[in-house]
């Protein structure tokens, strides 16, 4: 661990996080300068430069989570919407050397609503005539992920489900080990503020 990483520095105390969500390698927790109300943050545990670093099955985790805190954020907090950046090295304005996900949560009454956040890059006429080329230039390129090992539970994660007293749905995610659990592997089920949140 990077001694100078802030969120490495965070994942070494979870208590001092206000988390809404964990999985066994990744938190969710609230950013303490939000940007948004429900403002969240998705973080590995372990330290990961960036989200392109992310095997396969590490992108799938990460997915779910983000997905589990758009649908906290719709139903606990009220939210019409929400939006996810994902930002990729320094150009893309990755501010910190650990990978991380944002999710902003969107309501009608703000005053951007419905803008998105595509709109910070305006048309440019000139790269309209250049797409044929732009096409070629990244089709051309070979892009192979290669499958890694089960990713190990990060040691972190069965302290959180001691805390929290299992109900976090990375424990829901060991239900599936028999043959006649293996159909609810992919059935996810949270709790959060009384409501309870259930999807395939």
């Amino acid at each position: 661990m990077p001694q100078d990483c802030t969120f490495c520095q965070l994942v070494q105390n979870p208590d001092q996080l206000l988390l809404v969500g964990e999985t066994e390698n990744f938190y969710a927790w609230l950013d303490i300068q939000p940007r948004a109300k429900g403002h969240t943050m998705v973080v590995p545990k372990e330290h990961i430069g960036s989200v392109m670093e992310f095997a396969p099955g590490v992108w799938d985790e990460a997915m779910r989570l983000t997905r589990e805190v758009v649908e906290k954020a719709k139903k606990g907090l009220g939210a019409d919407g929400a939006s996810i950046t994902i930002n990729i090295d320094e150009a893309g304005g990755q501010m910190l050397e650990h990978a991380y996900i944002q999710v902003f949560p969107r309501f009608q009454e703000d005053e951007n609503a419905g803008t998105p956040t595509g709109a910070i890059f305006p048309h440019k006429e000139d790269l309209t005539q250049k797409l044929e080329s732009f096409s070629e230039d990244m089709s051309d390129v070979a892009v192979d992920f290669e499958e890694s090992e089960p990713v190990e539970p990060h040691p972190q994660s069965q302290k959180f489900k001691q805390k929290d007293g299992g109900g976090s749905n990375a424990s829901e995610s060991k239900k599936g080990q028999d043959t006649e659990e293996d159909d609810e592997k992919d059935e996810v089920r949270i709790d959060y503020e009384g409501k309870s949140i259930e999807w395939n």
